[in-house]
């Protein structure tokens, strides 16, 4: 039995013999040089092709320990003085503010919200080389940011030596640059003072707290600089739920365990 066949269905012939079982191609029923074919060549890109190489990012930056790029440390000159500038923000009249950094923030935070006469937190980052940082600049380790809490509190309902002792209860201040599994340096131990008294009151206390530990205290304290504010859903995070959606209590005078991821 013929075989029918069209070009269209077959870009390439053979012609099988219903007489023999081998196949001819040799012979072919079609010949393809006697068909018009109309060659039409294809428009070229305007742009050349080319195949986008993502930049590598060392594992030790993802960890906090990475180095910045010759064109990212040549950054706005500008933007690093504002961000190595003091806090300019100002707290509401009566209040004061204080800053500190004690690993991620949303459980430094919750500490803070349940001391009495606190009142407002925020969190965010400071003590970097960014203007207006994100959260994943902080967290490539290149930009030198703490992740802080900042507090406002009423020094007549609340002592800064009340805040210091909320300090030292919340984390380990002789790990450098990590808090349990948290590792990097946005993960510092740090006390960021406003005042001369804050300063001399955050000195005092460390080395009374350092009469207490076999191991050296690596907490930096330093003066306040510009406080970047975080991204909104990392605001009382604990509070509204965390990671997993179970509340935590940020009443004051609670002494629940605090859930550091939720």
């Amino acid at each position: 039995m013929p075989v029918s066949t069209s070009l269209a269905s077959w870009p390439l012939l053979l012609v099988i013999s219903s007489r023999s079982s081998s196949y001819s191609l040799s012979k072919p029923s079609l010949s393809l040089s006697k068909i018009p074919i109309k060659l039409q060549s294809f428009p070229q890109n305007a742009k050349p092709f080319s195949v986008y190489t993502p930049p590598k990012m060392n594992w030790l930056g993802k960890l906090g320990f990475g180095n910045r790029s010759p064109a990212e440390t040549s950054a706005d000159q500008s933007s690093s003085s504002i961000a190595q500038g003091p806090d300019d923000d100002v707290p509401a009249p009566g209040q004061e503010f204080a800053q500190f950094g004690a690993g991620c923030f949303w459980g430094v935070e919750l500490a803070f919200q349940r001391v009495p006469g606190v009142t407002k937190t925020e969190v965010g980052y400071t003590q970097g080389f960014l203007h207006n940082p994100t959260y994943n600049d902080v967290c490539s380790g290149t930009t030198k940011h703490s992740e802080v809490v900042r507090v406002q509190y009423d020094p007549k309902e609340c002592s800064y030596d009340s805040l210091l002792d909320a300090f030292w209860a919340r984390h380990d201040p002789t790990t450098l640059n990590r808090q349990g599994n948290d590792v990097g340096t946005q993960y510092r131990s740090g006390i960021y003072f406003y005042t001369p008294e804050q300063e001399k009151a955050a000195l005092e206390s460390r080395d009374r707290h350092q009469k207490q530990l076999n191991r050296e205290i690596v907490t930096e304290i330093l003066p306040a600089k510009k406080f970047y504010r975080a991204e909104e859903y990392h605001q009382q995070y604990l509070e509204k739920g965390g990671r997993f959606g179970f509340k935590q209590s940020s009443d004051k005078g609670c002494n629940d365990p605090i859930r550091c991821y939720g």
